[in-house]
């Protein structure tokens, strides 16, 4: 039975009619959060302020804390109390006042540039002031213990591998559902030979990745032979890796590759979470084989903690929006990103002051490799995870395919019954003598 005024038709057997499948998709497509959504919050002009004061305050930190271990104890405070005092400002974003506050509005036109700089100082107050509580709370602490003091930037860079796990995790939830957003992804048409397809792309995308990669870092494979030995053994060593990996996930995969949806949901998982391990693993090898620069590692990992921040928060935001949550909203998803921002680069900044020479390199090592290593625990798990789907899209289009059926067998029934009726009362309606010429008639 149809719907109106925006209730939701039930079928008898209790499946939600088609029509108002469709207008529940509708409704999904309106309020998930998407990546873009993201991208857009963060180059909006009214919360612009929020991303150069990071910048800003990260760059301004990060060489206080290089200074002396007195400077490193200052910087770590400060990270760590801007981390907390960001987090307060996304959870108090829903209050009117704190909404307004926070952002930037109302710019005069006559004086464009005065009036955006006296707004943007207005914005930062409200983070400002509770990462000072937090700070002046933490200082009182730390000065009646002067080895808790000490502790801070140890601990503060000790989250880089908690980071590195969460980056996998994040990469995970993040692309395994921009994928399985896709209707094709959901084919349910059984075939054959998917194996073959998915195994065939992951490991020829990965290898072509991996010899670019060992190709760019080892300057074309040229000079001594010990360094083309070095970039070939990485060659070999993530086909190695892909080899282990489709043989530990082959069960999953088995699974999922016998629809049309799941081998394209398999295909294009496995692709880029194998390319996104590929360039972990490169970025551990060329710290633990090579000396690369200090300012060459600092970019990186500068570039590393923008998509470590994107993916989280569009991650945790998408879902929590999604699901009606009010936790990680569009509106605050900024301000969470921020919180996780200054934690990120405060990890960063702590390893780079805590670490001798050679020390970074290892340790930011050891962090590409966590991290990779947790996508490849993740890969069969994401494949089981939309193998179910499928399955249960299978099971609900079944259902509505017998629901259809009986309906139309039912409908069958029903025009036999009134035709026969109809007959009835038309031989009813007739009496002896006009029975009488009918027959005369045949």
């Amino acid at each position: 039975m149809g719907a109106s005024n925006g209730e939701i038709g039930i079928a008898p057997n209790g499946n939600i009619d088609n029509k108002e499948k469709e207008n529940l998709e509708d409704i999904y497509d309106d309020i998930k959060f998407g990546l873009g959504d993201l991208f857009a919050t963060l180059v909006d002009l009214k919360t612009l302020p929020h991303v150069i004061l990071l910048v800003i305050l990260s760059t301004t930190l990060y060489f206080f804390a290089q200074i002396s271990d007195l400077g490193a104890k200052f910087s770590a405070i400060g990270f760590i109390s801007l981390s907390f005092g960001y987090a307060i400002t996304a959870y108090s974003s829903k209050s009117e006042i704190i909404h307004g506050l926070i952002r930037v509005d109302r710019i005069s036109s006559d004086s464009w540039f005065k009036s955006m700089i006296l707004r943007s100082f207005r914005s930062w107050l409200v983070p400002i002031i509770f990462s000072s509580v937090i700070a002046s709370i933490i200082l009182l602490i730390t000065n009646n213990d002067e080895n808790l003091g000490s502790l801070l930037p140890i601990g503060l860079a000790s989250l880089f591998l908690i980071w590195s796990i969460g980056q996998g995790t994040s990469f995970k939830s993040s692309i395994s559902n921009w994928l399985s957003n896709g209707k094709s992804t959901h084919n349910s048409r059984e075939r054959s030979g998917g194996f073959s397809v998915v195994i065939f792309w992951q490991l020829i995308i990965v290898t072509i990745i991996s010899i670019f990669i060992g190709y760019g870092f080892s300057s074309g494979f040229e000079g001594e032979l010990s360094e083309k030995i070095k970039w070939i053994g990485f060659v070999i060593f993530s086909i190695l890796i892909q080899i282990i990996t489709i043989y530990l996930i082959k069960p999953s995969l088995n699974e999922i590759v016998s629809t049309n949806g799941g081998v394209r949901f398999a295909t294009r998982w496995s692709v880029i979470s194998q390319v996104f391990v590929t360039w972990h693993f490169a970025s551990a090898w060329r710290r633990l084989i090579d000396d690369p620069s200090p300012l060459t590692m600092i970019i990186e990992e500068i570039i590393l903690m923008v998509i470590t921040v994107l993916l989280a928060i569009w991650s945790l935001a998408s879902r929590n929006v999604t699901s009606g949550g009010k936790l990680f909203t569009k509106e605050n998803a900024l301000f969470w990103g921020l919180s996780f921002g200054f934690g990120y680069a405060g990890s960063v900044a702590m390893i780079t002051s805590l670490s001798g020479s050679g020390n970074l390199a290892k340790t930011m090592a050891i962090g590409h490799i966590i991290t990779a290593i947790t996508i490849l625990v993740l890969h069969p798990i994401v494949l089981r995870k939309h193998s179910q789907k499928i399955k249960s899209n299978q099971f609900e289009e079944g259902k509505s395919t017998s629901y259809e059926s009986n309906n139309s067998e039912e409908n069958i029934v029903i025009q036999n019954d009134q035709a026969g009726k109809n007959d009835e009362e038309i031989s009813a309606d007739l009496d002896d003598d006009d029975l009488d010429e009918i027959e005369l008639l045949d």
